[in-house]
């Protein structure tokens, strides 16, 4: 016990000069002058220390010239299959993943299952979900017993509208923020976390997919140093604007990443502002489908041939986040691959994808 202690407080001595380090061009302003305010709603502060948008210091420019070869193949085999139509097949499988990774206990079978009642049911009608506004999302969560069946089903019903619009918005950058803000209110209404990260946080109730409050921490990882709410709206506008100028990019001479190893950034850079109460796992892993559908690519999941355990994402997305992004990248890119060469073998071994 004593010695838990004594880790703990060192930890957390370690911490605070961490944000004393960072948090220093705030030390000669006075807390609420006009200049104090201004600067922390820029959200510069956290961003310039950290910078999540560098593809270069971050690794992902070396990463993407020492698997040259692997993207090259992938996208050689991608242009032999219908990979839309295959996207939106794959939609329980990923949903499953997704949750999973948040303690979810649900298997595929149960995901294929929610699936099958969803489409029998109509909600996503004979032409997808092409027609339905964002906004309207959240009104298709339905209540249950069972925090993990809303969890799961909503993540369906948020992937099949991703799924869907990729087909109708091939080659933009994806989902805007106001879209994931109400992906985002999709995903947690109804579960359990409503009532408890959304609904009793410090400081009053949090709107389904509204910002933060409060300043967050991670037990496992006292280092990480996410930006305080008044930081988050800015650090979200520039993550949405940072995406969508090297989606613009892509084609021309200012391109620097291909676009699988682009959605492997984006994913890092969301969860490292993690701007939402809860769900910033999910909601990254369906900003990252929504652009890897766009650009013509399946959605990443990861470790298709066996499962993939929690503690693996969590390691590797850890990792991205901290600036080692290698193992998520790779796994990533192994992932399209291999499931890119199933699809082509079962295609060539009965005439189907």
């Amino acid at each position: 016990m004593y010695v838990k202690t004594l880790k703990h407080m060192r930890e957390q001595l370690a911490r605070k000069a961490k944000l004393k380090e960072i948090y220093a061009p705030f030390a000669n302003l006075q807390k609420g002058s006009e200049e104090y305010e201004r600067l922390a709603n820029s959200g510069r502060v956290w961003e310039d220390y950290f910078q999540p948008s560098d593809s270069r210091r971050l690794g992902y420019v070396d990463l993407q010239q020492e698997f040259n070869g692997l993207l090259a193949r992938i996208d050689d085999l991608r242009g032999r299959l219908p990979v839309l139509e295959l996207a939106r097949k794959l939609v329980p499988r990923y949903a499953q993943q997704s949750v999973m990774i948040e303690h979810n206990p649900l298997q595929v079978v149960d995901a294929v299952r929610i699936f099958e009642q969803l489409k029998f049911g109509q909600r996503f009608g004979p032409v997808g979900m092409l027609s339905m506004p964002s906004t309207k999302l959240p009104e298709l969560a339905e209540p249950d017993k069972c925090s993990a069946t809303v969890e799961l089903r909503n993540h369906i019903i948020a992937s099949q509208w991703i799924a869907d619009n990729a087909t109708a918005k091939l080659h933009t950058p994806g989902i805007t923020e106001t879209e994931m803000r109400d992906l985002a209110a999709l995903s947690i209404k109804g579960t359990a976390s409503e009532a408890t990260a959304y609904g009793m946080a410090w400081g009053g109730p949090v709107p389904l997919g509204g910002y933060r409050t409060l300043p967050v921490a991670v037990r496992s990882s006292p280092l990480a140093v996410f930006p305080y709410p008044q930081e988050v709206p800015a650090c979200v506008r520039r993550f949405f604007a940072w995406r969508d100028g090297q989606h613009a990019a892509g084609g021309g001479e200012r391109q620097l990443l291909h676009p699988l190893i682009l959605a492997c950034q984006m994913t890092a850079y969301f969860v490292n502002v993690h701007p939402l109460p809860d769900g910033n796992g999910r909601v990254s892993r369906m900003i990252m489908q929504g652009y890897m559908a766009r650009q013509g690519y399946l959605p990443a999941i990861l470790r298709p041939e066996s499962e993939l355990e929690r503690k693996e994402y969590i390691r590797m997305i850890r990792g991205a986040c901290e600036g080692r992004p290698r193992e998520f990248v790779a796994t990533v890119l192994e992932a399209q691959l291999a499931l890119v060469e199933g699809h082509l073998r079962r295609k060539s071994g009965d005439g189907r994808a």
